[in-house]
């Protein structure tokens, strides 16, 4: 195979810009993370399409970073090649619908996969449209939270989609309906298996509701008061470690809690002292650390409640 810098000169960097040997601490809410070999961030839809093809081609390893919330990179960082999507961030109203069951407007609200959602629900809520306010907050990119079928305040995110666009591993785009592909708590179908598994969320379009501005305001600022209560922004964080799992009878932070891990460190890797399924960079936290702070969680949970925690983040590189 040809070295990773001679497969880089095939990739246009007036459409994409790239640099060798990145550190990941720079591009992750962890704020954790060795560097990857190289790094590309893509400045059109199109563009990120071209990237995989020269990568799939070249059979180069790679990964796919939105705004770097839920991973945590290894200390030795990423073989082969990371793919930043912070670039594509653009937005636009697309139309109307008019539908005789709906009240009021129902309007489509566009984003590419780089918006993050913080940004998404502020544009919703330029227009006046609703149905996102319980995402106000969360930290990550539209494209990651589609991917996780991001969860907040008992919402998934698919449920308020439209239509997505979608890259194939071969670089083909694809218009997808959402109502016809699976969904289930906090999975999506482009996650491990399944008919799209290995597909790349390019945009997102998003069902919304015309709605008084004060109201949508009013809703967004009760849910950023409780993040805000609860410490989130504090410290480095990759938002919740495990997954709620209804068959437990309690939110998994409240079983941490019990267990008595709240403010339980290694190192600098901490659980939170405010939410036990919040695991914070208390300072200069190694991956190593916090990994081994995550699997202590999930042991202790196992011996003592004989529950077996599922992650919500994601390990990336080399531990």
């Amino acid at each position: 195979m040809e070295t990773l810098w001679q497969i880089a000169q095939k990739i246009n960097t007036e459409r994409c810009f790239l640099s060798f040997n990145e550190p990941m601490a720079l591009h992750t809410t962890f704020r954790i993370g060795g560097p990857a070999d190289l790094y590309l961030r893509p400045r059109t839809i199109p563009a990120l399409a071209e990237v995989m093809t020269v990568l799939a081609d070249e059979k180069v390893p790679w990964v796919l970073l939105g705004g770097g919330a839920n991973v945590l990179v290894g200390d030795r960082g990423i073989r082969g090649a990371v793919i930043d999507t912070g670039l594509l961030a653009s937005m636009r109203l697309v139309r109307e619908i008019h539908e005789a069951s709906a009240g009021q407007g129902l309007y489509l609200l566009e984003a590419e996969c780089g918006v993050s959602v913080g940004t998404l629900c502020e544009e919703a809520l330029i227009h006046s449209l609703s149905g996102l306010e319980a995402f106000y907050g969360m930290p990550g990119s539209v494209g990651g939270a589609v991917y996780m079928n991001a969860r907040c305040y008992e919402e998934d995110i698919s449920a308020h989609l439209a239509s997505l666009t979608a890259i194939s591993p071969q670089g083909t785009m694809v218009r997808l309906e959402p109502a016809s592909l699976s969904w289930e708590y906090k999975r999506s179908p482009f996650q491990a298996q399944g008919t799209h598994a290995g597909w790349t969320v390019a945009a997102a379009a998003f069902r919304l509701q015309s709605e008084d501005a004060r109201a949508i305001a009013f809703r967004m600022r009760e849910k950023m008061a409780d993040r805000l209560r609860k410490h989130h922004f504090d410290f480095p964080s990759a938002g919740s470690v495990f997954k709620n799992n209804r068959a437990f009878g309690k939110p998994t932070g409240k079983l941490l809690d019990e267990l008595g891990l709240r403010g339980f460190r290694i190192g600098d890797a901490m659980v939170s002292p405010w939410h036990a399924n919040i695991f914070i960079n208390a300072g200069k936290a190694r991956a190593c650390d916090m990994r081994q702070l995550i699997e202590f969680a999930q042991n202790e949970a196992l011996a003592k409640l004989g529950l077996s925690l599922e992650l919500e983040i994601l390990f990336l590189g080399e531990f």
